[in-house]
């Protein structure tokens, strides 16, 4: 019997230990793992944080620059087609550079009939380039007139993640 006590026991002892020592390791393992997933899960959000705030930016630059293009355009537009010696038009045209919708009906007329004739009978006067804005400047008073109607527009913006690579195991 002594044999028995002199082997079996310490084989015994060291698989319990060994037994110990796995399941030690795993609940190590499994731990490490959960926190590096919830580090990863964070590090996820933080990084889909910084793309929405940087998305929003990016909207509200976009809202700040897009609703005045109409409008500097107007005004370039109208810089070259002031000249000292068609007063009539130069008058419609600050007008119209003030605010685009101020314009009465019958003054609207009347620009539309001078800028045409500006287009025409003017001949080496002007240069084709500012042939070009006065037949423009109509359909830009338009639209100028159109976006002061509606206002800001709402826009929304949806931000899908990209998938992440889940590296090779």
């Amino acid at each position: 019997m002594r044999v028995v006590e002199d082997y079996v026991q310490p084989i015994g002892l060291l698989v319990i230990a060994a037994a110990l020592s796995f399941m030690t390791a795993r609940y190590l393992a499994r731990k490490e793992a959960a926190i590096l997933l919830h580090t990863t899960r964070k590090e996820e959000d933080r990084l889909l944080r910084a793309r929405i705030t940087e998305l929003e930016r990016q909207l509200a630059v976009i809202g700040s620059t897009v609703e005045p293009i109409s409008t500097a355009f107007q005004a370039l537009l109208i810089k070259q087609l002031t000249h000292f010696h068609t007063p009539e038009l130069d008058a419609l045209l600050v007008k119209v550079g003030q605010q685009s919708y101020a314009l009465e009906p019958e003054e609207e007329a009347r620009l539309s009939e001078l800028l045409e004739q500006r287009t025409k009978d003017m001949g080496k006067l002007i240069d084709d380039s500012e042939r070009d804005a006065a037949h423009m400047l109509p359909f830009v008073i338009r639209r100028v007139r159109a976006e002061a109607a509606v206002g800001h527009l709402d826009l929304k913006v949806v931000a899908v993640p990209k998938e992440i690579e889940k590296p090779p195991e």
